[in-house]
């Protein structure tokens, strides 16, 4: 059996235990349980209601009543199917834009899904938040893949291919920044074509038009502009008083203070690999080197000693949204020049360390960013940050697997069995994390 599908098989067995064990009938779930009654089965009424007051996700919104209510192993297989899905995005992306083709590459990105914490799709409801996050990657991924297949790579599509990436689009560009991503990305290579004198092919055009026509539907729905006020209400009244830059703040903080507030394994693997390839080079080269992880260490010891004392009461710790007293402000200027000092790094490693891969592992990380941007500009940034963090982790995976691979040769035995040792913490913190999650929730 080749490597590569071996992998996949211990990825699925791993999730697979809590898969039949976990109950998606709380929260969300249990509201889109609902949904088919209450308005008697009246399909169009209730995605006009939706569209007015709520949300433009009309793809999804139309699938989440009937898994909510058909029985739950649909969804867990279907689920399951997914992580398969994203699992394949992410190592076609390694092969064909990284060129990592080495079996090792294949057991560690199946490794570092099983470390990725997954609870964070249950936030909301295990349905409600994966179709929503994991299955928009998931499926938006693999069209991107068809599109650069196609258009980049200059390969032949077969119809079903094309046909599968326009299902994949019809249900990932329903999400707002999905939509954006799969919008950018195509208008980049219709460019990249145009510049290199090639066709256009089929896929591009069909993904294309189908995402510019959601983008449309999105930018004129009302309740996308009505569902932020009533947002505002329930998570963050001071939303209106904030200006863009405050707001901009509450998205780099928020998913900072994600990595470092408890542990993030796979965020400091990439820490300690942006170390360990400088081994060797000289001395300010190493001590700059070193920030990223002595910062995520720090401030990791920061957050767990506000918690242990009682000055925080969430787990995941975020930032006030307005900072009145002196200690706030120096705590969030502190965590943005922490953020600012590890794009520095990370960027200067990529262009000096990996060099021709450097540009698509910026554009990756850049685009991954975007959501978390996004939901930075809406009063829910403390409520959806979380299971948005889903772009940036599978960011970090690639990144982590490009510095393995591009800086295998400085990498000293020691320094790989480290890295190796934290990926086993990850997924076995990431176990836990999800058994306490069924525990507490089901």
């Amino acid at each position: 059996m080749r490597e590569k599908q071996k992998a996949m098989i211990g990825m699925v067995l791993f999730y697979l235990p809590f898969h039949i064990f976990l109950s998606p009938t709380y929260w969300d779930d249990a509201k889109y349980a609902q949904v088919l009654e209450q308005y008697q089965y009246d399909l169009i009424r209730y995605t006009a209601r939706r569209y007015s007051i709520w949300s433009s996700r009309i793809t999804i919104e139309l699938l989440l009543p009937f898994l909510t209510t058909f029985p739950t192993y649909i969804w867990k297989i279907l689920n399951l199917l997914m992580l398969i899905l994203l699992y394949y995005d992410l190592t076609w992306l390694t092969e064909n834009v990284f060129g990592l083709r080495d079996k090792k590459q294949y057991r560690m990105t199946a490794i570092l899904l099983c470390a990725f914490p997954f609870s964070i799709m249950a936030q909301t409801g295990w349905i409600a938040t994966t179709t929503n996050y994991l299955w928009v990657l998931a499926l938006g991924g693999y069209a991107i893949t068809r599109m650069l297949k196609a258009a980049w790579l200059g390969q032949r599509l077969r119809g079903l291919e094309v046909l599968c990436a326009a299902l994949a689009v019809i249900y990932s560009a329903s999400f707002e920044s999905m939509a954006a991503i799969l919008f950018l990305i195509g208008a980049w290579l219709f460019v990249f074509c145009t510049k290199e004198k090639k066709g256009y092919p089929a896929v591009l055009w069909v993904c294309q038009i189908l995402t510019m026509l959601f983008l449309v539907y999105i930018l004129c729905c009302p309740g996308n502009r009505v569902r932020p006020i009533q947002d505002a209400e329930t998570w963050m009244p001071e939303f209106f008083s904030l200006s863009f830059l405050d707001k901009l703040r509450m998205g780099i903080l928020s998913s900072y203070m994600h990595f470092v507030s408890l542990p993030s394994p796979i965020f400091f693997i990439l820490n300690v690999l942006l170390f360990f390839v400088y081994r060797g080079e000289s001395a300010w080269r190493r001590l700059l080197a070193a920030l990223p992880v002595l910062t995520d260490v720090m401030w990791t010891g920061y957050f767990m000693l506000n918690y242990l004392m009682g000055w925080r009461t969430f787990t995941y710790q975020t930032p006030v949204p307005l900072p009145e007293t002196w200690g706030e402000r120096m705590e969030q200027g502190l965590l943005l020049l922490t953020v600012v000092v590890w794009f520095c790094v990370l960027f200067y490693t990529l262009f000096y360390k990996v060099k021709a891969q450097a540009k698509a592992a910026a554009v990756v990380l850049l685009l991954s960013c975007l959501p978390e941007i996004a939901v930075g500009l809406t009063p829910t940034v403390i409520a959806s940050i979380l299971r948005t963090m889903i772009y940036l982790y599978m960011a970090l995976i690639l990144l982590v697997a490009v510095l393995m691979e591009k800086q295998e040769e400085i990498l000293t035995r020691g320094s790989v069995r480290f890295c190796q040792l934290c990926m086993a913490a990850g997924v076995l913190m990431n176990a836990c994390q999800i058994a306490r999650h069924i525990m507490l929730y089901g």
